[in-house]
């Protein structure tokens, strides 16, 4: 028999106030064609060496990391498992641009080494001295999704107790002409950082909600017929989710984010986030303990 499975705990930087669920009731309007994150001060988090070391995603993934560990008592997860669309973008610019300009010779590996999409969650495994499956999905706009139906299937079937869920992306200068010039209207292009907690077992108290489904859709016919097989008393779909944190790899993720706190809220007792922007889609159904 299945076990149920439950948000224990979540927490987001990105365009709206980061670190904290108050921007909610005021959220902030997003203009132009890019958007960058509200980071918090770093310094609360890193000693002057440890910031050195790390690139400004990986201090959103430490961060949001270790605020849902704090949250949920969980010192180490028994799985991390991470989605990212474009990976450490950043430091795979920083490895190519100098081996354009100077050619092959005296490149630093160290932007090579941490370019890598699984880097995020496996710089993570090492801070929190995690030795349990680590797995990151790089499937586009169903990152989330990806590594959020691995990390249900794991907790429904007993192979772990806890699991430690992330969907981080950067936009760079390069990055954002690219898109602006493919796609020049519409929402804003953002990034953003969002980790949860989820477990398993026994009806917890504290879990912000359940996470009854989650589906990804390959090339759907319809997705509308699958939405109406749920009955939800609220759909959140990707105009609600881009005007509030606008076009990234995490925003499906950030949308569950939000809708696990309007549900613990009790503003709602389910809510389905639709994430169709792409050819494929995904579906994630959360109800209240």
């Amino acid at each position: 028999m299945n076990r149920k499975v439950y948000i224990r705990a979540s927490s987001q930087i990105s365009v709206q106030e980061p670190l904290c669920e108050e921007w909610m009731e005021h959220p902030k309007q997003l203009s132009g064609p890019s958007v960058r994150c509200i980071d918090p001060d770093y310094k609360q988090f890193f000693s002057p060496m440890q910031a050195r070391r790390m690139g400004l995603m990986f201090k959103r993934a430490m961060v949001t990391s270790r605020k849902v560990l704090e949250t949920s008592g969980i010192s180490c997860p028994d799985a991390i498992i991470t989605g990212t669309a474009l990976g450490c973008i950043g430091n795979t610019e920083s490895f190519l641009d100098p081996m354009c300009r100077e050619g092959e010779s005296g490149l630093s590996p160290t932007a090579f080494m941490q370019s890598t999409h699984n880097t995020i969650g496996s710089m993570v495994a090492i801070a929190l001295g995690c030795h349990g499956y680590n797995c990151t999905y790089s499937q586009d706009g169903v990152s989330f999704e990806s590594a959020l139906l691995d990390a249900v299937m794991q907790l429904e079937s007993g192979e772990a107790g806890n699991s430690l869920v992330g969907a981080h992306d950067e936009i760079t200068d390069n990055v954002a002409r690219l898109r602006e010039a493919i796609e020049p209207e519409g929402y804003p292009f953002s990034e953003g950082s969002v980790a949860m907690m989820l477990v398993s077992g026994g009806r917890p108290d504290d879990a912000l909600c359940e996470v009854a489904d989650v589906r990804i859709l390959s090339r759907p016919e319809s997705v509308e017929e699958a939405v109406a097989g749920y009955r939800a008393d609220y759909v959140m779909r990707n105009d609600v989710t881009f005007s509030l944190f606008g076009r990234c790899g995490p925003a499906s993720g950030l949308a569950v984010h939000a809708a696990a706190n309007m549900i613990a809220a009790g503003r709602y007792s389910s809510v389905l986030v639709v994430n169709d922007s792409g050819s494929n889609a995904g579906l994630v159904f959360l109800k209240k303990v």
